[in-house]
């Protein structure tokens, strides 16, 4: 499974998010999400709504929504405030994680992965 994860802090912590069955490719800032989402062409989009750069994660979600040529996207807010959280939703994000929650998230995507395939 294929995750971009937008998030300054995360960016820095990359080895403990490592597992078998993802392909992590982390990025510092969402200023240029579309593009990184239409070159990467990933199964699941993580975004931060705070980060060091001119786009909020709300603003890039807003982007990745308005861009056509994507088709569906899995976009999924991730905040260690619940209100950020809540913002990213409003954005538009499909579902909204706390950061502590993010690992045993990671590992349900997984596992419903997993499940799918079988179930084919």
């Amino acid at each position: 499974m294929k995750v971009v994860i937008f998030d300054d802090v995360l960016c820095r912590r990359q080895p403990s998010y490592s597992m078998a069955g993802l392909e992590l490719s982390f990025h510092e800032h969402a200023d240029d999400a579309v593009e990184v989402v239409r070159r990467e062409r990933p199964d699941v989009i993580l975004m931060d709504f705070s980060m060091d750069s001119a786009l909020s994660g709300a603003e890039a979600v807003a982007r990745l929504r308005a861009a056509s040529d994507l088709g569906p996207l899995r976009i999924v807010g991730i905040s260690s405030d619940p209100q950020d959280n809540e913002r990213m939703l409003a954005a538009g994000a499909d579902d909204a994680v706390p950061k502590t929650h993010l690992r045993a998230y990671l590992h349900r995507l997984l596992d419903q992965q997993r499940l799918d395939r079988r179930l084919r």
